[in-house]
């Protein structure tokens, strides 16, 4: 049998919103791509590992868009190679919540070719394998044990586990993040892991039970912060597996540079440092030929001046001028004010460890401060910087929940 291993699509993200078209196009072709190579590898059960979609709500053309491409897998690969192809998909975070998810979108009556797990991880189960499927939950260690773990114990056959969250021991877990251990994995004997939610490839690796497990990241690159290689998994299921990497090529070059200086500077300083980073980057796609977009985290404190002190009038020249360069961010937040000008050096805060007294709640807050902030800078009145009503009502109802779920009081003396 020959699996393909895939996750973290993210069909329809459109962030930074200034480049939100770039950004849609750039993970609908990824997807595409994905899809060409799947169907010239001939798999039989491809394993979609969460966050098909970018959110809850999308535009009708992109939803199409996935309905398309999925039934493309089916019909080519039974037209080229003769035999029928299974494709299997859990819920990510990025898919919506319980009951209430995006891959609704994608189900069809007619689309036999199609399973898509549901809440109570029913398994999938044919001849060749038995499949559970965890969908995203904030606790991914409870909800694994409370419906995958029993499920796996009692499946029979090649056992497959899909999950969308972290694995301890195996992925780089961000702190105060719920994950999964290697050895509670192992305790339910599954031959095979497939994982999504970490968008970095990991390769394969043997679980303390003889299993496998396989992290194939994103199929596009994310956000500025992130590196490596983006693709997907071929997996051949014989005697000794064999694990072929199918690389996707971006279609912009994205990165992220970092000017950083322990002396305070002048404005002209920060200036003439910028505008070198944004000319060795577009020298940079002058040799790729591919279009691309720069982030600048300027990070340093200022000996006069003041952050709206420094040109960059001709770094907007550079983007005005040159066709591939898409976009420029320069990001002076962590630009301190002179000390003479009587204004406190600012001190960059990290959310979970500012609130972890609050301990597992820390959690709850990091992930809705991160949501909020993208929900600014995708929808945010341009005018204002601020949200509609409509646009709020969603992210309070969500605080509200989360709040209601938790027990605070003060500890009995």
């Amino acid at each position: 049998m020959r699996f393909a291993v895939l996750a973290d699509a993210h069909i329809g993200r459109s962030i930074p919103l200034a480049i939100a078209e770039h950004r849609r196009r750039a993970f609908s072709r990824s997807v595409t791509k994905a899809v060409d190579a799947i169907i010239e590898a001939g798999a039989d059960y491809i394993f979609l590992c969460g966050d098909l979609f970018e959110r809850r709500t999308l535009r009708p053309h992109l939803v199409q868009f996935a309905h398309d491409e999925l039934y493309r897998i089916a019909r080519e690969t039974e037209e080229r190679h003769g035999k029928k192809v299974t494709i299997l998909a859990i819920r990510g975070n990025h898919d919506g919540r319980p009951q209430s998810d995006t891959l609704d979108y994608i189900k069809h009556p007619l689309a036999d070719y199609l399973h898509v797990f549901e809440e109570d991880t029913k398994p999938y189960t044919d001849k060749n394998l038995t499949a559970v499927g965890l969908n995203y939950y904030d606790r991914i260690d409870a909800a694994y044990e409370r419906l995958a773990k029993p499920a796996l114990k009692e499946a029979r056959g090649l056992k497959v586990l899909m999950v969308h969250g972290f694995v301890q021991g195996y992925n780089q877990v961000p702190p105060y993040s719920r994950s999964l251990t290697l050895d509670q994995i192992a305790e339910a004997e599954p031959v095979y892991v497939f994982t999504g939610h970490y968008h970095k490839r990991c390769p394969p690796r043997r679980l303390p039970n003889g299993g496998w497990i396989l992290t194939p990241g994103s199929l596009e690159m994310y956000d500025f912060a992130e590196s490596g290689e983006k693709g997907f998994y071929i997996v051949d299921d014989e005697e000794a597996p064999r694990f072929t990497w199918v690389p996707i090529e971006s279609m912009h070059v994205m990165k992220q540079a970092r000017i950083e200086t322990e002396r305070r500077r002048s404005p002209r300083w920060f200036g003439e440092r910028i505008l070198e980073e944004v000319e060795l980057f577009r020298s940079e796609l002058g040799r790729s030929e591919k279009p691309g977009y720069l982030r600048v985290r300027v990070r340093g404190g200022l000996k006069d001046g003041f952050p709206g002190d420094i040109d960059l009038e001709p770094v907007d020249r550079m983007v005005r001028e040159g066709p591939l360069l898409l976009w420029v961010d320069i990001d002076t937040l962590g630009v301190g004010m002179p000390i003479l000008a009587g204004v406190s050096e600012r001190e960059q805060i990290d959310v979970a460890e500012f609130f972890a007294p609050f301990g597992e709640f820390a959690e709850d807050i990091q992930e809705m401060h991160a949501r909020v902030r993208e929900v600014l800078e995708e929808q945010a009145s341009v005018q204002t910087g601020l949200l509609t009503p409509s646009q709020r009502i969603p992210l309070i109802d969500e605080w509200v929940r989360r709040l209601e779920a938790r027990t605070f009081r003060e500890e009995e003396q």
